[in-house]
C-alpha cells in the first residue's frame, strides 16, 4: 500500500510540473538562423559559445542576430539511431544576411511542431522530451526533423533551477495509420 501512495504522489508531483496542456501544437513555424556547426560532445558547449560569439563579431553580425541563443540537434536520436553528435550554435538573422565560413546560414521551416517550454537547468532538458514525446505520439504524429532548443534565459542572471528552455519538434502526421 505504501508503494502505491508513493506511486500516486510521485505521478501527481510530475504531472503537476509538466502538464500536457503545456505542449503545444503550433503551424508554419519558419525562420532563417546562422550557425556554427559543432561535431562533438554537448560537453563543450560553453567553448563553442565563445567560438560562435567571436565568428559573429568577427564577421560583424552582431546588429543582424535577433532573439537569443538556441542549438539545433541535427543528429538528433529522434530522427537518427545512435550518438547525438552533430549540433549547431545559432542565433534568429533575417533571410538576406550573408554568412561567411565557419558559420552557415539555414532556414527553419516547418508546417507543423510540437512546443513546450522546460523551466530547470539547461543540462537537464533532456527531462522535457519524456514529456512532449508521449503527447506527439498520443496525436498521431512521428518527428520529421531537428528539434530545437531555446534557451530563454542567461544562468548567469537567473537561478538554474528557473532557467526556462523553449523545445521545437518538427512533426507531421503519421501516414498509413488506422485510427
Amino acid at each position: 500500500m505504501k508503494k502505491i501512495i508513493i506511486f500516486v504522489i510521485s505521478l501527481f508531483l510530475v504531472l503537476s510540473l509538466y502538464p500536457q496542456d503545456q505542449v503545444n501544437i503550433k503551424e508554419n513555424v519558419s525562420f532563417w538562423y546562422v550557425f556554427l556547426e559543432v561535431k562533438g560532445s554537448r560537453l563543450e558547449t560553453p567553448e563553442k559559445i565563445r567560438i560562435f560569439l567571436q565568428e559573429i563579431q568577427k564577421q560583424e553580425l552582431q546588429s543582424k542576430i535577433s532573439g537569443g541563443l538556441f542549438c539545433v540537434l541535427f543528429d538528433s536520436i529522434l530522427q537518427v539511431e545512435g550518438v547525438r553528435d552533430v549540433w549547431a550554435l545559432a542565433y534568429n538573422i533575417s533571410e538576406d544576411t550573408v554568412a561567411h565560413f565557419p558559420l552557415k546560414k539555414a532556414e527553419y521551416h516547418y508546417k507543423k511542431v510540437a512546443t513546450t517550454i522546460y523551466k530547470g537547468p539547461y543540462d537537464t532538458v533532456g527531462q522535457a522530451y519524456n514529456i512532449i514525446l508521449p503527447v506527439v505520439e498520443e496525436n498521431n504524429f512521428e518527428v520529421i526533423g531537428p528539434p530545437v532548443e531555446r534557451w530563454l534565459d542567461d544562468p548567469d542572471q537567473v537561478k538554474l533551477e528557473d532557467c526556462r528552455t523553449e523545445i521545437i519538434i518538427p512533426v507531421r502526421e503519421k501516414k498509413g495509420q488506422i485510427a
